[in-house]
């Protein structure tokens, strides 16, 4: 063997391996994100129904405070361990996972002290606001125990197993809440469901690992891992206070029902997300795994362009177009004064299917400190703008300041590819799935107009919507729709076989 074999990550069979596992994994997570967001719009729905915009609200603003210091409960140890080469040890494994135990009873411990000062911050946080915070923590330090063996499982690429725990979180998080909503609970109903879920899924993935932690702690067997892990975390959290505009600055200054709107819109427009969500978690590892192969690596990174935007491109559009229809239909008028937040918020999904995969792979090169350098300048446009947007326009001028950044986003990512040598196409694999989409959305757009709104002219207008997108991909480039139906056979296959 020479010695550039040695340095060489994977040769051709290890590749194909590698492939192997990942649509594997892509298959098992698409299923299991699929389901997952049925149960939660579901879910959604009937809460929806039960519920007022104020409840999402108050509950929105109790997640992000306990959300917001349970990023202190972590170093970024648990993406170092995915991004890592070779085998982890005992020890490793270990001490992170006991340092983790340290960082977040202090968070919980801080947290219970503190939840009084958020009514000062809050006017409109109802007294009981308090216990709901506490309570919250409670599900965050739950959660904190299930990290070591997930993250073991996502470095195999075995997501099959992650996704039923997943599965049957969801699941609980969604009889507790709509029970607990018929019964009356308002917004315990969430509070409830929160814990239920952190308990039942620590649980399971125990049931589902054998690693079990052990008495060994040895801070210098981490150190590697904390230098990587910190600047990620540094991300993770200036990310996180980029998108607190709504629970932090709408929640002080237009109250609950402003956050419950601008919540609902953004989870309404991120829907298509799913498929995003499925590709992240499997190209993380993947892409680690090829990032000395620069050219491999752009290639795969345009392929996955390619696939995303084909099935995120026609969602959105039908998303779009019916916007009206399906908020009567399905949730009904009275979160209409959300339409037009949902409206801007849509454009995310447009860009994600591009900026990911080159953000995936600039986290698989190990360049955790660029993606820090690039959210710290990014917080500051999201700020920037949204604060005196809605200040002017209200709850919805968060919305407007998200076209800008996702487009942002998306320039930023690939200039920093470029520097790496790693040299995407953009334009030549979104131009087709693009223009189909705004084409067959004016005309269902159009179409809407001489139907009543019902469930069954909806869900005729979102079928005709994908039919007349395909049919525009396949009358100009047949190949698309074979390389799309290879893929997804592709990654059902692989999924069954792993199953078997």
């Amino acid at each position: 063997m020479t010695r550039d074999d040695d340095k060489s990550p994977l040769n051709s069979e290890s590749f194909q391996e590698l492939k192997k596992k990942s649509l594997a994994g892509m298959g098992a997570l698409f299923v299991r994100q699929i389901l997952v967001k049925l149960i939660f719009f579901i879910g959604s729905i009937v809460l929806a129904r039960i519920l007022a915009p104020q409840v999402f609200g108050i509950y929105a603003i109790v997640n992000f405070i306990v959300t917001f210091f349970s990023t202190f409960g972590d170093v970024g140890i648990g993406a170092a361990l995915i991004q890592k080469k070779g085998e982890l040890g005992r020890d490793e494994l270990s001490t992170t996972f006991w340092l983790q135990q340290i960082l977040v009873w202090l968070v919980v411990v801080v947290v219970v002290i503190a939840a009084p000062l958020a009514l000062k911050v809050y006017p409109t946080l109802p007294p009981v606001g308090v216990w709901l915070i506490r309570a919250m923590a409670v599900s965050f330090l739950l959660s904190s125990l299930k990290t070591i063996p997930a993250i073991l499982m996502e470095r195999n690429i075995d997501f099959k197993r992650i996704a039923w725990v997943d599965i049957t979180e969801n699941l609980a998080f969604q009889g507790v809440a709509i029970s607990c909503a018929f019964m009356g609970f308002e917004v315990w109903s969430f509070i409830l469901a929160a814990i239920t879920r952190s308990f039942l899924g620590t649980v399971i993935i125990y049931a589902l690992s054998p690693w079990r932690p052990s008495f060994h702690y040895r801070f210098e067997s981490v150190k590697g891992l904390v230098r990587f892990g910190l600047p990620y975390q540094g991300n993770q959290l200036l990310n996180f206070i980029k998108d607190a505009v709504t629970p932090l600055f709408i929640g002080a200054y237009a109250g609950a029902a402003a956050v419950g709107y601008v919540n609902w819109a953004r989870n309404f427009a991120f829907a298509p997300l799913i498929i995003s969500e499925t590709f992240g978690r499997v190209a993380f590892p993947a892409f680690s795994k090829l990032q000395h192969d620069k050219e491999l690596l752009a290639r795969t990174v345009e392929r996955s362009i390619r696939m995303m935007t084909l099935v995120l491109f026609p969602i959105t559009s039908a998303m779009i177009a019916l916007a009206p229809e399906i908020i009567h239909v399905v949730f009904t008028d009275k979160w209409m004064p959300g339409i037009n937040a949902y409206y801007l918020f849509c454009i995310a999904p447009v860009c994600v299917g591009i900026f990911l995969p080159m953000y995936s792979t600039i986290l698989a090169l190990g360049q955790s400190r660029i993606l820090l350098v690039m959210t710290i300048n990014l917080i500051m446009l999201e700020w920037g703008l949204g604060v005196p947007l809605v200040i002017r326009f209200g709850f919805t001028g968060v919305a407007m300041a998200q076209p800008v950044v996702t487009i942002l986003f998306t320039y930023v990512y690939y200039r920093v590819l470029r520097k790496q040598q790693i040299i995407p196409r953009i334009w030549i694999n979104i131009s087709l799935p693009l223009v189909s989409a705004i084409i067959v959305c004016l005309v269902i757009k159009f179409m809407a107009q001489f139907y009543i709104a019902d469930i069954l002219s909806v869900t005729m207008l979102i079928i005709a919507n994908m039919i007349l997108f395909l049919m525009l991909i396949y009358l100009v480039n047949r190949t698309a729709i074979t390389e799309l139906k290879e893929y997804l056979l592709k990654i059902s296959s692989r999924n069954r076989k792993k199953a078997d």
